[in-house]
């Protein structure tokens, strides 16, 4: 029951709206790391996801691990050298707050997930900063360089 709970795109949702005002102010750092990362544990432990090494099911991976009647917010491209690009179109509560910030911290969930799959995740582009009604990210092996990449922080 609690599955099909979190499956819901509305749980989601006001998670993401709940946790944005902590994500934004320093004193609830830790409170906001701790949660996503309990957060992320719970998704994992409910869907049970592979570790992968092929590139193409690490972003796969990742879009699985969402809300099914939310997948549609989010958009995983082909590889491109060592690199997935993903989308995320859902409305972020910080976008256009300038907040870069507050993303890397509600993004800790998202790492959490990767991290989870043999993964790792850099925010390329916010919402909260970029202007644009979505957020772009890239995906990685776990260990390969990130040094390249220009997070959104």
């Amino acid at each position: 029951m609690l599955k099909k709970l979190l499956e819901k795109q509305i749980v989601f949702e006001w998670t993401l709206r709940f946790l944005a005002p902590f994500s934004r102010r320093t004193f609830f750092d830790s409170w906001t790391r701790s949660l996503t990362g309990l957060l992320a544990r719970l998704n994992v432990l409910l869907n049970r996801p592979k570790k992968f090494q092929e590139l193409a099911n690490l972003g796969q991976a990742w879009l699985e691990m969402m809300p099914p009647d939310g997948q549609k917010f989010f958009k995983v491209y082909p590889p491109k050298g060592e690199t997935v690009e993903a989308e995320i179109h859902l409305h972020c509560p910080l976008r256009g707050t300038g907040d870069a910030h507050a993303c890397y911290k509600l993004m800790n969930y998202d790492r959490q997930l990767m991290d989870a799959v043999g993964g790792q995740l850099v925010v390329l582009e916010s919402q909260s900063n970029s202007g644009n009604p979505y957020c772009k990210l890239a995906i990685r092996r776990k260990g390969e360089s990130i040094e390249d990449l220009q997070p959104a922080h």
